[in-house]
């Protein structure tokens, strides 16, 4: 029975029972379960109420383990101590009401089906078809700074429809195999400029669909601490992302040519007939092609109450259904028409190898606790005001807006990058409230900013991939590269990222 259960469990009798990563991870746990029960038995500072104080502690804690440690199970940590607080009621009235509100909220629930949606592409293989349309254009033969705007563009469009994370394993393969190709070595300074802004670029397009991935849980967190009186558009939303991307883009290209200046000749033997030979794909199937329209369709439905008049019998019906019901009408179609006895989407398929239970808690949580803190029976608002006033309190407009990005991008390569931004909220609020200026083009500068976070592991799950890539990359040449983009990036946003953003939301 005990060789059976050895078996069954892999163990091997030298593994020894805590490595160095668990050791790490118990000493950063009891790290947030300290951050919790300080705030738990502290007395209340006032304006601040006893329930307040345990709420900041519990979301402090939260933050601490979601940057360290993990994010699903301390977030179901954090809501269990949310009810146990007694904010939403006592005794298991109070805990049923969180379970019940975190887990029954609109946006935990279209997490999980556009997950489901944008996940298919990547499922069916489309996201493999659209990084070779990139890497096969003939404008890149020849042609080095053609072919890197073309492979960056790549990247970036890998980002924004699934992930950074699947961008980067998708095309770190195919860049190595090219580079080796084209003889580049890693002793050649193209090199760590190629591959830094490899990961630059495909992190500055995580943001841009404001219904996706952790930009969801700023946005959610943004529309619960405001009541839902602030409703964020998603046309100027994605126009911001956009805009300032390709500025970026272009201001990386520049640096390449002009500043970093490094020699640029073996890229000139890059040819698209050569990688679509290595790259070669079968024709696209009808579930892919499917897909491939479909998503577009799908942005269209969600964009259109934008910018079609309101009196249109289509854009009262999209906008009833909001993004959670056109999801909801994509999923049941796509899982209802089967070609060769087989779904266009296989729910249970897609939703096991691309449903991100880490997300789906953390939003869960996110939004529940940000709802909590901001609630006026905690005087957590009044409180932050009393706390910044002296700092804040006289700034002028621009002012204002460099401190908080300073403090959102410096944060953000030292913790989780939505966290963070959830952090910044009440501070927004609460003195956009007091100096009389628009929340949204500050707070969504703020959401977009933190996603430029590369610095350390910490900043991201996709940063600490990059780190770990010792193959590929050097703790210096992130830093000899990175910082002077992610500085730019910071510049950028304070000078040009919020006046646009004033611009876009009308403001």
């Amino acid at each position: 029975m005990a060789n059976a259960e050895t078996q069954t469990m892999n163990l091997d009798p030298r593994t020894p029972l805590f490595t160095k990563a668990d050791r790490m991870m118990y000493i950063h746990s009891a790290i947030g379960f300290a951050i919790m029960a300080i705030f738990w038995l502290a007395p209340a500072a006032a304006p601040l109420t006893p329930i307040g104080m345990k709420l900041v502690g519990i979301f402090l804690g939260m933050v601490y383990l979601w940057s360290t440690v993990s994010c699903l199970w301390p977030s179901v940590l954090g809501l269990f101590l949310i009810g146990l607080s007694g904010f939403a009621g006592q005794g298991f009235a109070g805990m049923k009401a969180v379970v019940l509100t975190g887990f029954g909220n609109d946006t935990v629930v279209m997490m999980l089906f556009i997950m489901v949606l944008f996940g298919a592409m990547d499922e069916v293989g489309c996201t493999q078809y659209i990084a070779r349309w990139f890497l096969t254009r003939k404008i890149i033969t020849g042609r080095p700074f053609a072919f890197l705007a073309v492979f960056y563009l790549g990247c970036y469009v890998l980002s924004t429809l699934v992930s950074p994370i699947t961008s980067l394993l998708l095309l770190w393969p195919v860049s190595l195999k090219i580079m080796k190709t084209l003889g580049v070595e890693r002793t050649d300074k193209i090199w760590p400029i190629f591959f830094v802004g490899m990961f630059f670029i495909s992190a500055i397009g995580m943001p841009f669909f404001p219904f996706l991935s952790a930009q969801l849980v700023v946005l959610s967190a943004f529309d619960a601490m405001t009541k839902g009186t602030m409703p964020v558009p998603y046309l100027p939303y994605m126009a911001l992302n956009f805009i300032m991307s390709m500025l970026l883009i272009v201001t990386f290209l520049g640096a390449v040519k002009f500043i970093f200046r490094p020699d640029i000749s073996k890229l000139k033997a890059i040819d698209a007939e050569r990688i679509a030979e290595q790259e070669k794909l079968p024709p696209m199937n009808i579930q892919q092609k499917i897909m491939m329209a479909v998503l577009p369709i799908f942005i269209l439905m969600l964009l259109a109450p934008s910018f079609l008049p309101k009196s249109l019998a289509i854009v009262k019906l999209l906008g009833s259904l909001g993004t959670i019901g056109v999801a909801m009408f994509w999923i049941a179609i796509l899982c209802f028409i089967r070609i060769g006895g087989k779904p266009i989407i296989n729910f249970k398929e897609v939703a096991y190898r691309q449903l991100s239970w880490d997300v789906f808690f953390l939003v869960a949580a996110a939004v529940y606790a940000a709802n909590a803190i901001s609630h006026e029976s905690t005087g957590v608002n009044a409180f932050v005001i009393q706390l910044l006033n002296p700092i804040l309190g006289d700034a002028s407009e621009m002012v204002f807006v460099a401190i908080l990005f300073t403090a959102a991008i410096v944060l953000t390569n030292f913790a989780n990058n939505a966290a963070m931004a959830i952090i910044l909220m009440p501070i927004i609020l609460a003195f956009c409230g007091q100096l009389g200026l628009p929340p949204i083009p500050i707070a969504m500068g703020v959401t977009q900013l933190v996603f430029l976070a590369m610095l350390t592991p910490a900043a991201c799950p996709h940063a600490s991939m990059m780190f770990g890539r010792k193959d590929i990359y050097e703790v210096k040449d992130i830093m000899k590269y990175g910082f002077p983009m992610v500085t730019i990036g910071l510049l950028y946003f304070i000078f040009i990222g919020y006046p646009l953003a004033k611009f876009l939301f009308g403001a």
